[in-house]
């Protein structure tokens, strides 16, 4: 069972699990294709940190495809809007959590995945 109406960047996810995680907000600067999160002493507030597995769905072969390439394209080092209906905020996806565990049991019919969000 997938959570329903999960959004990042106007992408709908699939999600079926979220791990979210409460720690001391960092400021972020994005070098590259890096994003740096300094600790900085006085910096008051908390973040959230999520880390999501879902699964990519599709009507046809060439679909799931496409909807792969989408939540693979969310691996940029760009703030995006994220909607759960609970940590709804901006969020960066941690560059190269992306991940596809690929098997040839699922080719083309779906795909499971994982990333990192972390709270701008």
């Amino acid at each position: 069972m997938a959570y329903s109406g999960v959004v990042l960047n106007s992408v709908p996810l699939n999600i079926t699990n979220i791990s979210a995680v409460k720690k001391q907000k960092t400021v972020k600067q994005v070098i590259g294709k890096s994003l740096s999160e300094l600790n900085v002493v006085g910096v008051s507030g908390q973040q959230w940190e999520l880390q999501l597995q879902g699964i990519v769905l599709g009507t046809t072969a060439a679909n799931v495809a496409t909807n792969r390439t989408n939540v693979e394209g969310l691996d940029a080092v760009a703030p995006y809007a994220y909607v759960d209906g609970l940590h709804n905020g901006t969020y960066y996806v941690r560059p190269g959590s992306v991940t596809f565990p690929d098997t040839g049991d699922n080719v083309n019919l779906s795909y499971r995945y994982s990333m990192q969000l972390v709270e701008q």
